[in-house]
């Protein structure tokens, strides 16, 4: 049986970044997928269809979330805010809004109780995706003070 080399042959430089080539290569195949999810629904393919793009895709963000909150990180740039999980929560409701609007044309369906069903759902996911962040949020804040609060605890004994 082959012996595998557990060393890292990268020195700090090098490594740092192949840590940057590996995020931004992550974050392609991430938005790829999500956008060939929604081609592919505007286009007229069910979610059956799609079902393992999605199945796919859904790990990967539950897994970056989980490991991302277990560590106390949120973003680079932003920090957590009520504000900002509510805008961030318009992108997906108005993708599913415009999505479903595009079914309804397809379909010559474009009548009152259908548009209504469509912005029910756009709102519905609105708000799921709303309470998600939020819960994102306390997690990441109770998490950060916990982590925080480690360092002030070596450092008074």
């Amino acid at each position: 049986m082959m012996k595998k080399n557990r060393t890292n042959n990268l020195d700090e430089m090098q490594n740092q970044k192949r840590f940057k080539l590996e995020e931004y290569g992550f974050w392609v195949m991430f938005w790829a997928l999500a956008v060939s999810i929604v081609v592919q629904l505007i286009i007229g393919g069910t979610i059956k269809e799609v079902l393992g793009e999605i199945i796919i895709l859904l790990v990967g963000s539950v897994y970056l979330s989980a490991a991302t909150l277990k560590n106390g990180l949120w973003a680079r740039t932003s920090t957590p805010s009520r504000k900002g999980n509510a805008a961030a929560s318009i992108i997906p409701a108005v993708l599913i809004g415009v999505i479903n609007g595009f079914k309804l044309i397809q379909n010559n369906k474009m009548e009152a109780k259908s548009l209504l069903i469509t912005a029910a759902i756009a709102v519905a996911v609105y708000a799921a995706c709303f309470v998600i962040l939020e819960v994102f949020r306390a997690a990441y804040n109770k998490r950060r003070a916990v982590l925080d609060n480690v360092g002030e605890k070596e450092s008074e004994e």
